[in-house]
């Protein structure tokens, strides 16, 4: 077979094999790739046909051809050494690049003898380098690896030959096409290709079953230890499916909940949330379809119906096209901290409460009063509105004391503080004990008339209790005299005036005879 014709076919039969091994590559259920494989065998591809198309070993073509056809036998070797679990390293692969485009040009610088043979000589190279790496790492055996680096040592005994012909007798040279080692050439070029192209695909299919093999058996251990930490977690942990069904439970989780755990698996994350808590279920179902990982506290249903406290740690779950597959839940059991917080909360507000309210007739004290009136009073520099306050007091409450007693008193004034109370309509008003006898109202965004219908309410309700008081001069029954002050905000007025000015119209009460109403407005 004439040696142009060769290279033809080589050209065809390389690029062939390349598409085939890019097939390989991007094969979805199971790609397989090698590097520096594709690579090979496109440049002999790309090189062969330059040879072919080349007149001369001078030529251009025959230049580039040599210098892609000799870089396709070095990948070709490295590949070899990649299957058989070597690696290369990168200055070495550059560096040897470089030495093959230097040298192939200077080959058209030669006499015509020495330009084949240094391409023959180098070509030996390639072959006998991955020759000698596959006898040293195969066992004395028939086995596909001896047979390939076999088969790549005669392969670079011919080109050797070749070169030696070409280099030491110059004479032999100029009539090679007439030499036997001339028809070696084509056989050995043709049965290298075949051999290599089919022993390699075996050893990458090898390599490839051994790396998923490895991989598979890397990942039962992984689920092992993950089983194995899951199963000794203290935590609970919980993986829903995207329709937020439990799929995976550990033992510690469902004895928190107080299940089996096959009995958990397949019900709904939703029906662990007491009804108070579903904003929290579907708040939180939100963020993880959203692709949002939160860290947050509730309260989930037990077996029995009973209520516990986790600190939940949820981790949303996506596939590799993004879309949802579930949640992935670690759960911490609070139950203890979170009643001793609620505990606490609650006690902190009857303390509050107590702070703020008047322990004889559970109305607001002093320091509530004073307190709610400085917000109120701040509050009208925004609203512009009106706000009203009323003080009164017992009539000769002193006399009431000593004639009938401290427990009497106590108890008239608790009456009193009742009364009070009640004659207050709206949640934002104020009922308290200023002190003593004397009681407090505060009535925000209300004006003087509707402040004065409430004064008159406390006096004629307070009258009508009937509470017996022999020694009072202005009526046989308790009663009481009452000041009420409007007021708008002013930059310059005080709380101090405030009280002050209801204060002295309680005094203007008095004066005019008590059991009655003194007012103004500022």
């Amino acid at each position: 077979m004439e040696l142009r014709l060769v290279k033809l076919l080589l050209a065809l039969g390389s690029f062939l094999f390349a598409l085939l091994l890019i097939a390989f590559k991007y094969k979805k259920k199971n790609p397989q790739a090698v590097p520096f494989w594709i690579s090979a065998k496109m440049l002999q591809a790309v090189g062969s046909f330059m040879l072919f198309l080349a007149r001369g070993t001078s030529d251009s073509w025959a230049v580039l051809g040599n210098i892609a056809l000799l870089l396709g036998c070095a990948y070709e070797a490295w590949t070899v050494l990649i299957i058989s679990g070597q690696n290369i390293k990168r200055e070495h692969h550059i560096l040897t690049a470089l030495c093959i485009i230097a040298i192939c040009l200077a080959t058209p610088f030669m006499v015509s003898p020495y330009q084949s043979g240094v391409i023959f000589l180098m070509q030996s190279i390639f072959f006998f380098l991955p020759s000698f790496f596959l006898f040293s790492r195969s066992e004395l055996q028939f086995t596909s690896q001896m047979i390939l680096a076999v088969s790549y040592c005669i392969t670079g005994f011919v080109f050797l030959t070749a070169a030696v012909l070409s280099l030491g007798f110059p004479e032999t040279a100029l009539n090679i096409d007439r030499h036997p080692i001339a028809a070696a050439i084509p056989i050995v070029s043709f049965s290298i290709f075949l051999i290599s192209g089919f022993i390699l695909l075996m050893l990458a299919k090898e390599r490839s079953d051994q790396q998923i093999q490895e991989m598979q058996e890397s990942l039962k251990r992984s689920e092992f230890r993950f089983q194995q930490i899951v199963e000794t977690a203290i935590e609970g942990i919980v993986i829903f499916d995207q329709e937020y069904k439990v799929v995976f439970v550990n033992r510690n989780m469902a004895s928190m909940l107080g299940y089996a755990m096959e009995e958990l698996i397949g019900r709904a994350y939703e029906s662990f949330f007491p009804q108070r808590y579903m904003d929290v279920y579907k708040h939180q179902e939100s963020l993880r379809r959203s692709g949002k990982d939160s860290v947050y506290e509730c309260c989930l249903l037990r077996k029995d119906g009973t209520e516990r406290w986790f600190l939940i740690s949820a981790k949303a779950i996506f596939d590799d096209s993004g879309r949802f597959e579930g949640s992935f839940g670690m759960f911490t059991d609070i139950n203890d901290r979170k009643e001793m917080e609620l505990l606490l909360e609650e006690t902190n507000r009857k303390l509050l409460e107590l702070s703020n309210q008047d322990g004889l007739t559970g109305i607001a004290n002093r320091r509530r009063f004073d307190a709610m009136l400085e917000h109120e009073y701040s509050r009208l520099r925004r609203s512009h509105s009106r706000l009203s306050i009323i003080l009164f007091d017992i009539d000769h409450f002193k006399e009431y004391n000593d004639f009938y007693g401290h427990v009497a008193g106590d108890e008239c004034l608790r009456q009193v503080g009742r009364i009070l109370a009640g004659c207050i309509q709206r949640s934002v008003d104020v009922a308290a004990r200023y002190g003593g006898e004397e009681f407090a109202c505060i009535l925000p965004d209300t004006d003087l008339a509707g402040a004065l219908i409430v004064a008159e309410r406390i006096r004629q309700r307070i009258h009508g209790l009937k509470i017996e008081h022999a020694k009072s001069p202005v009526s046989e029954y308790v009663t009481a005299s009452l000041g009420v002050a409007t007021v708008s905000y002013a930059p310059n007025r005080t709380i101090d005036d405030i009280i002050s000015m209801a204060d002295k119209l309680l005094y203007e009460a008095k004066v005019a005879g008590r059991n009655r109403i003194r007012y103004a407005e500022a």
